[in-house]
């Protein structure tokens, strides 16, 4: 295995960067591992809206436009009804309507 010295030569050489050299291959068995490796109390302090923002700007810049609160009382409701109907406490209600959300924005439902 290369050092980071030998590794960006390699990709100038190729005309490749440093990512395309590698091309590290992760799969879901390794994301698996990756979030049970972290202690509840260290996700508690990972700010993940700044984490996710690096990757998706929007996270950072969407309360500035959105009307958070036209919305709020909406979502709030659905979580209520996750819980009442279906005994989700409120981590599991907000999981769940997030994996709803990704499902109707893939178009599976």
């Amino acid at each position: 295995m290369p050092d980071i010295r030998q590794s960006k030569k390699l990709a100038m050489l190729y005309h490749m960067t440093l990512d395309q050299l590698i091309e590290y291959d992760f799969d879901e068995n390794q994301a698996r591992e990756m979030i049970d490796s972290i202690s509840e109390e260290t996700q508690k302090k990972i700010d993940w809206n700044k984490v996710w923002s690096s990757k998706y700007p929007v996270l950072a810049t969407y309360h500035e436009k959105v009307r958070v609160e036209d919305y709020a009382p909406a979502l709030g409701e659905m979580m209520t009804r996750l819980q009442v109907e279906y005994g989700y406490n409120h981590t599991d209600a907000l999981l769940v309507l997030k994996d709803i959300l990704a499902r109707v924005w893939k178009g599976q439902l």
